[in-house]
């Protein structure tokens, strides 16, 4: 699956964590190192498996534990309306 950013976010990173506003529904989130690079990473072109592969490479943790984490996180995102699947 290849997500792409809602357009209705804004998000800055800060000192290594992104920030999301949903334009939207007016709510905030922050995320931590991994979650804000897998968000860096979101550009409507990788797919989710390549997202969790190159998370894998860059924060040294084993490729199915990176494939389920970002999953899961997607799946976050997605329900909040942050990303959308791309077509």
């Amino acid at each position: 699956m290849i997500v792409t950013r809602n357009p209705a976010t804004a998000w800055r990173t800060i000192e290594g964590e992104a920030v999301i506003l949903s334009l939207d529904t007016k709510g905030f989130r922050g995320l931590n190192a991994v979650g804000s690079r897998v968000w860096e990473l979101i550009d409507g072109r990788r797919s989710v498996d390549e997202i969790a592969d190159l998370v894998a490479g860059e924060f040294q943790v084993a490729p199915e534990a990176a494939a389920r984490d970002v999953s899961a996180f997607v799946e976050q995102l997605l329900a909040k309306g942050l990303v959308t699947a791309a077509s």
